[in-house]
């Protein structure tokens, strides 16, 4: 291997391979030869040689210069130069970052990416060789060509898997290096659009479009119109406002990729492909509340529209206070201007009309619909099957109905007809459902249960992230430089949250709020506030999560709300025999309940005892307790647990017995519960954790024989584990404490 390397990718150069420039340095005709040679790896002939760089001078002159450029080259390279009488040859051959980049393209794209192909041989221009002039240039266009195609290829992929920011960033690196090309500003407009900007779409299909006319007296290509076209009409397609209150001024946008839903796009996009072949398809997106499903189908919502197709929007409201059809009406308002709707017959739309009376502003001429009775209820069906057809037969058609739990039974009535109606239209029906929303017996249910019953149906569940999907939703989101930046923080924010995405950027932005994190203004990364460091504190759960949560709760019958309160204060769960005790009901009763609890995925049941889906569920219930009410909660649970553990469980279960009793104010089962969870922990040599029981009866006992036995028991555990005091020990950690530990990210730097 050469003890050098060839960078041609900006102006060519000789360097060692510690970086530094080569000595001698060789002029530019010798480096022209020695890329030449190294890119054309093959012997070539004196004659071609010279004739390739030296082609206007005479054959003597000619080589004579070749020659010298050969030995120039020698006295840098050594032996690497291999000549003879007739041929001319380099081995081994020299590093060069042309040809890694070329091993590159197949073996590791995102690495071939990363070279700045558009400077090859930036700034060279050799006198008297037309052939060597010819050749770079041939060469230039062979390697863009194959960055073009890399970037492409690497654009849509990252588009594939919901990357988008990646997106945006290959595909302006493509239009960088060819900006007269429709396909790289193809690419640059619908990545905006996939990553939610859709003004940032059209600004750059504007500069786009202005750079072409002023450059090549052309407009974009009919598909480049098309798109831009379809981003113009999609009003909805902008994301909501930046939160405005204070807390949150100086907060950044908290956008980032979709991440670990892969699965879940592959199935929508299959889903689509089948609408695209003429076929009715539903798929029913499931999920607990803020996993991120309105997200996801949002995002693949603005896709369809990048596709050419025509996506329509309709929420569900909760059935008490809904209106009949409400959903459909928000969807059918979103086709006002939607191509193909002129395309439905006047009396069907005049139907329509009843309930989207906007029609009429747009089709002034409509005839007078029928009477809204019932037993011609069947005419606004038909109506509106009528209009989605003529939507349909201009372009393929993706309807998305978000909170279908909420359906009231007219609008499922509605759609029930609507899906077998349109079996064979291009219609993609997507409903949205939260786990835990719906009851059994409601008409969403009945519906949702029709809906998967279907053959062209599919479900799709969106689960939470893992712990390396918080981490990259926290790298991402930070910008985070450095290599395992953001680990520690996850793991943090997993255990916290569960994973559920909503939870953990309403932490992050709480974070922001109490001044723990900054932004870099130069970078945009989150750096961590100098002051922070080697701190720690309790991060509040945001006001939107809260009433998030309490929303849920307040929706309960007041013995499944009264459980799950037992259940949060609890801690580390319930088994159905405390539950039982605690409420005075049968274990059967009470395992319902539980089990009701867990449909609504608010708990789940894990080992046998019921626990909160979430710690940040579990702390909000908690905190929306009075201190009286925890309190003799506390002391039934201690109760309960004394009576149905057995003795030979009961050293293990002593501690849970000592916590609730001592929050319960019972001191004295405090203290005999605290000294036997200490001798459980002595004897499997738990010292530092027997004293901490020890702790906890000395503050529970009463009179002077219990404080004197608890003081030789501290002085025996101490002996025994050799220690002439207790250790230091932090205190245990709450639901939403952040450690120092946890802000490994990039400090910000200190200005003097």
């Amino acid at each position: 291997m050469s003890d050098f390397r060839l960078r041609l990718f900006g102006a060519p150069t000789l360097v060692t391979a510690e970086g530094g420039p080569a000595v001698p340095s060789p002029g530019a005709k010798p480096i022209a030869l020695l890329a030449y040679l190294t890119l054309e790896a093959r012997p070539h002939t004196r004659e071609s040689l010279a004739t390739l760089l030296w082609g206007e001078s005479p054959e003597t002159e000619a080589r004579a210069s070749l020659r010298q450029a050969l030995k120039h080259l020698r006295e840098t390279l050594g032996e690497v130069v291999h000549a003879d009488r007739a041929l001319i040859e380099l081995s081994p051959p020299v590093p060069c970052d042309v040809l890694e980049f070329r091993a590159a393209v197949e073996a590791d794209p995102a690495r071939a990416a990363g070279f700045d192909v558009p400077r090859f041989f930036e700034g060279v221009s050799l006198r008297r060789a037309p052939q060597f002039e010819e050749w770079m240039a041939a060469t230039r266009a062979s390697l863009l060509r194959q960055y073009h195609q890399l970037l492409a290829g690497s654009c849509r992929e990252a588009m594939r898997q919901c990357r988008w920011r990646e997106s945006v960033d290959l595909a302006d690196r493509w239009l960088a290096s060819e900006p007269l090309s429709d396909d790289a500003a193809y690419l640059a407009v619908e990545a905006r659009y996939l990553a939610g900007s859709r003004s940032s779409a059209l600004s750059r299909y504007a500069e786009y479009r202005e750079l072409l006319v002023r450059e090549a007296s052309r407009e974009p290509g009919r598909n480049l119109q098309a798109l831009a076209r379809r981003v113009e009409a999609d009003r909805g397609a902008e994301p909501a406002p930046p939160i405005t209150d204070e807390w949150y001024t100086n907060a950044p946008s908290f956008e980032a990729s979709l991440v670990e839903r892969e699965v879940q796009w592959k199935a929508l996009a299959g889903a689509w492909k089948g609408v695209l072949r003429g076929k009715g398809r539903i798929v029913l997106v499931e999920g607990e509340s803020g996993v991120g499903k309105s997200r996801l189908t949002d995002e693949f919502l603005r896709w369809v529209v990048a596709e050419g197709g025509t996506t329509l929007r309709g929420r569900c409201y909760d059935r008490r206070a809904g209106v009949p059809y409400e959903p459909l009406v928000e969807a059918v308002r979103c086709a006002l201007d939607a191509p193909g709707l002129a395309g439905t017959s006047g009396g069907w739309l005049a139907e329509v009309a009843r309930v989207v009376p906007e029609l009429r502003e747009r089709f002034p001429a409509l005839p007078a619909g029928h009477e809204a009775v019932a037993e011609e209820g069947w005419r606004l069906f038909e109506g509106v099957a009528q209009l989605l057809t003529a939507l349909a037969a201009e372009r393929p058609v993706a309807i998305a109905v978000d909170d279908l739990q909420w359906c009231d039974e007219d609008t499922c009535n509605l759609i029930r007809f609507l899906t077998r109606r349109l079996e064979q239209a291009p219609v993609l029906w997507i409903g949205l459902i939260t786990l835990g929303e719906v009851e059994r017996e409601a008409p969403a249910s009945r519906l949702c249960r029709v809906l998967r019953a279907k053959s062209q149906a599919e479900l799709v569940t969106v689960g939470p992230l893992d712990e390396d999907g918080v981490w990259h939703l926290v790298r991402e989101m930070a910008r985070v430089s450095v290599p395992n930046g953001g680990r520690r923080l996850a793991a943090r924010l997993f255990r916290i949250s569960a994973g559920n995405p909503f939870y953990v950027i309403e932490l992050l932005k709480t974070m922001f709020a109490q001044g723990m994190f900054t932004l870099d203004e130069g970078t945009g990364e989150w750096t961590v506030v100098p002051s922070e460091v080697g701190t720690g504190r309790e991060v509040p759960v945001s006001q939107t999560v809260q009433d998030v949560i309490a929303e849920r709760v307040d929706r309960l019958p007041a013995e499944l709300r009264d459980l799950l309160m037992t259940i949060a204060v609890s801690g580390s769960g319930c088994r159905t025999d405390v539950l039982s005790h605690v409420h005075g009901i049968s274990r059967l009763h009470a395992a319902g309940i539980g089990d009701a609890l867990v449909e609504r995925h608010l708990v789940v049941e894990d080992g046998g005892a019921y626990r909160c889906l979430h710690p940040v569920i579990a702390h909000l219930v908690r905190d929306g307790l009075t201190s009286s009410r925890r309190q003799e909660v506390h002391r039934a649970l201690a109760l309960a647990l004394e009576r149905v553990v057995t003795p030979e469980d009961m050293p293990h279960a002593a501690g849970a017995v000592a916590r609730h009793a001592e929050r319960g104010l019972e001191r004295d089962m405090a203290y005999r519960y605290a000294r036997l969870a200490s001798e459980a922990a002595a004897s499997r040599y738990a010292y530092a954790e027997a004293l901490s029981w020890l702790d906890l009866a000395a503050a529970s006992a009463r009179g002077a024989e219990p404080v004197a036995t608890v003081d030789r028991l501290t002085a025996d555990v101490l002996e025994r584990a050799g220690w002439s005091e207790a250790p230091s020990r932090s205190a245990p950690p709450v639901t939403r404490e952040i450690a120092s530990d946890d802000l490994d990210l990039r400090v910000k730097p200190t200005t003097r």
